[in-house]
Parts: C-alpha cells; sequence; structure tokens
C-alpha cells in the first residue's frame, strides 16, 4: 500500500465503516458532516427533477443535503478530505476537527472490533476445551462400553456352554431310561445282591441278666 492510499484509510461510511479506498459501495458528505455510504443512506427525492435530493443521515436523524465523495466535489467540500491541510494554508482548525472526529469514530470501531475478537478467542478457547473434555469422557466410556460388551460376550459364551451340557445330560438320562437292555441288567445286579446278602437275625434290643424266678411255693424256713 503506498502513502496516497493510506492517508486515505480513515476515510469510511460512518454507520456501517466500509472504506472509501475499497470502491465498493459510494459514498455521500452529508451537510450534517457525516460520512455515509449509499446503503445506508436514505435518499429523498425533491418534488421536480431540478430540485437536489436530500438525505436522512442514519447517525443523526436528519434530512441534509449531501453530495458524492469522488474528484468532482466542490473544492471547499474536497479540502475537508485534504491530507495536510496545515500545509497549503487551507482553514484547517475546521478540517482538522472534521477529520479527527472521522479517526475517533474508526478508533472506537477498530477497538469494538478487537473485543469481541478478543471475547471470540476466549469463548473459541473455553469451548475447545469443553469439547476436549467431551472428547474424553466419550473416550472413556467407550472403553467402558468395550469391556462390558466382551464381559458379556464370556457370559453369554457361559450361558451357552452349560445350556448344551444341559441338554446333553437330559438326553443322556433319557436315553438310558429307555434302554432296556441296561434296565435288565440293573435288575438282575439289583437280584443278584439281594441273594448275597445273609439273613438276617431277630436279636433282641436288649439284654437284662437277672435272677430267674421260679413258682411261688411259698414255706417256712
Amino acid at each position: 500500500m503506498d502513502m496516497a492510499t493510506a492517508r486515505k484509510l480513515w476515510i469510511h461510511c460512518n454507520s456501517c465503516f466500509v472504506h472509501f479506498i475499497d470502491k465498493k459501495n459510494i459514498l455521500f458528505l452529508l451537510a450534517c458532516q457525516h460520512v455515509i455510504c449509499e446503503k445506508c443512506v436514505t435518499a429523498n427525492l425533491g418534488r421536480t427533477p431540478s430540485d437536489a435530493p436530500t438525505y436522512t443521515c442514519p447517525m443523526c436523524k436528519k434530512q441534509v443535503r449531501g453530495r458524492q465523495v469522488n474528484n468532482s466535489l466542490p473544492t471547499n467540500l474536497k479540502d475537508m478530505f485534504h491530507p495536510e491541510p496545515w500545509i497549503d494554508g487551507l482553514a484547517h482548525d475546521f478540517i482538522t476537527s472534521f477529520q479527527k472526529a472521522h479517526f475517533k469514530s474508526l478508533d472506537m470501531h477498530i477497538a469494538r472490533k478487537e473485543r469481541a475478537t478478543n471475547k471470540l478467542d476466549k469463548d473459541l478457547e473455553l469451548a475447545e476445551k469443553i469439547c476436549r473434555k467431551h472428547y474424553l469422557e466419550n473416550h472413556r466410556l467407550r472403553m467402558e462400553r468395550k469391556q462390558l460388551e466382551f464381559q458379556l460376550q464370556k457370559v453369554r459364551h457361559q450361558a451357552h456352554l452349560r445350556k448344551r451340557e444341559a441338554l446333553r445330560r437330559k438326553m443322556r438320562q433319557r436315553t438310558e431310561s429307555h434302554n432296556p437292555i441296561k434296565e435288565r441288567n440293573a435288575n438282575q445286579h439289583q437280584h443278584q445282591q439281594i441273594r448275597k446278602r445273609p439273613a438276617s437275625v431277630n436279636l433282641p434290643k436288649s439284654t437284662i441278666t437277672s435272677f430267674l424266678h421260679n413258682n411261688n411255693h411259698s414255706f417256712d424256713l
């Protein structure tokens, strides 16, 4: 950026802060000393085509005359944008106060943007911390879920094995109960065991030793 362009950086719309050097919008210098672009200003046409239009300033809400900011401005208005009014012996007090007001407006806008940017940076930093915390928590939950799924698979496998073993045992018992050869062998074995068993002897439950009592033949000695 050359010096001539840098000296025009302060020329901007007082409402939306679009810059004159961007050449995106037409800027108007209003009689209320505000510089407003064509998108922010409201033009009020005159009663006849020869009447100059008036503009409603969005800053002070006044209806004033205005001229487009370009090289076709009258000399007294163009001098208000002079980069060095004190050199050419201009009425630089009025021009300097005009330019200082616009410099101040631009500085305040830049300060607001910086505060908003700093706030956004802090919000982004906080959001990043929260996202990182949620990510770690979700990672922990995913690992815990995998462990639980593995344990669930183990339990299901053990339950399946037990079910198969119980079904196999049930089938074995059913097969044995319906096998006549094994049943006959079991009955023969049971009869043989009964035959080999010694005869039981009925013994008195208790034996009491005492004198024998014969019939009573009483007599005197």
